[in-house]
């Protein structure tokens, strides 16, 4: 797999991470550990957890125990780069009161450095933002932990564009070392926050002004959902496409209302075309061009991905030394809405 240095860092990781939002859901342990081993062996280097993977499913944060125990096993501490997230509100809270504060992080982190067997984590999200405390107050704590040794970088995940921007202001301002990347959702597939599959508000959006941004201050996306849930490779098994639209009945075979929902809208359709011109002329799937459209798009994106076997692994691994050219990744996003 092709590897990327994170700008402004010493990091030198893989141009796609593999995501570990489903261990303890989706896979098993010992499917996790494959699903592991089989990354590092096609040189994947770039690993995403968080605490609260997978509270939903087990109880508890079974994603970083298994990594934890993964690293120690297989001894892979220098081999691997490991991200993590702390400050995501409690599961069982319906309000979904904000837990970023230096005081919950500080809880959070310490969690996650015991779980992982880490003394120090790589990069360190902040799974969420709360607009009621000023960035100055956030970016300050960070650099506490940064100064303390717990962990290299920090980064920040679903916020949106007006705190970062003066988040990065303040660091910069004040000789500041500030965040290093912001995790987003975002993908070829355009959807509309309102007919989001994930109906959780406090998640946040890219769409093309904040991309423009990226390019701008060449601070990285590392997106959640980049494949939007193989989206575009179940709108070609279902069938359904046909003359720049796509039949509701046929839809069903492959997706669900919420997907389609999501995702059938005029921009998608387009791009499901010139995604099908693609496939043509170059033979590629549609989940390796969904990602190689990220990872050679002119703003720095290192797109994260999970999946369910080491079969699933496989077209992501190749999608990684996918080169498009230039021409194609503008055409693509002039079908933005």
């Amino acid at each position: 797999m092709k590897q990327v240095v994170i700008p402004n860092t010493d990091l030198k990781v893989s141009n796609i991470c593999l995501g570990a939002g489903n261990f303890g859901d989706k896979l098993n342990e010992e499917e996790a550990y494959q699903v592991l081993d089989a990354f590092i062996s096609a040189g994947g280097n770039f690993i995403d957890t968080a605490k609260v993977y997978c509270c939903w499913a087990t109880g508890d944060n079974s994603s970083e125990q298994y990594i934890g125990r993964w690293l120690k096993l297989r001894n892979a501490y220098q081999n691997v780069m490991i991200a993590t997230k702390g400050a995501h509100y409690n599961l069982d809270d319906q309000e979904k009161r904000s837990r970023v504060n230096k005081k919950e992080v500080a809880i959070d982190l310490e969690e996650s450095l015991q779980t992982l067997g880490l003394d120090c984590i790589g990069v360190y999200y902040l799974h969420r933002d709360d607009n009621q405390i000023p960035v100055e107050e956030i970016v300050d704590f960070c650099e506490e932990f940064v100064k303390e040794g717990k962990i290299r970088y920090y980064a920040f995940s679903n916020w949106d564009i007006d705190r970062a921007v003066s988040a990065l202001d303040y660091a910069k301002t004040t000789g500041k070392k500030g965040f290093v990347a912001l995790s987003n959702q975002y993908s070829l597939a355009y959807v509309k926050k309102e007919n989001n599959m994930n109906p959780d508000k406090t998640l946040s959006l890219t769409d093309m002004d904040y991309l423009a941004w990226h390019k701008k201050t060449g601070i990285p996306l590392i997106p959640y959902t980049s494949v939007a849930n193989g989206f575009f490779e179940k709108l070609r098994n279902s069938g359904a496409y046909h003359n720049g639209t796509a039949q509701p009945e046929l839809l069903k075979n492959t997706m669900s209302e919420r997907m389609i929902r999501a995702f059938i809208n005029p921009c998608n359709l387009k791009r499901y075309e010139i995604l099908e011109e693609l496939q043509k002329e170059y033979g590629y799937s549609m989940i390796e061009l969904s990602l190689a459209y990220l990872t050679n798009h002119s703003a720095p994106i290192i797109p994260v991905v999970s999946v369910r076997s080491t079969a699933q692994l496989e077209p992501v691994v190749r999608a990684s030394e996918i080169v498009l050219p230039k021409d194609v990744i503008t055409k693509l996003d002039e079908c933005s809405n």
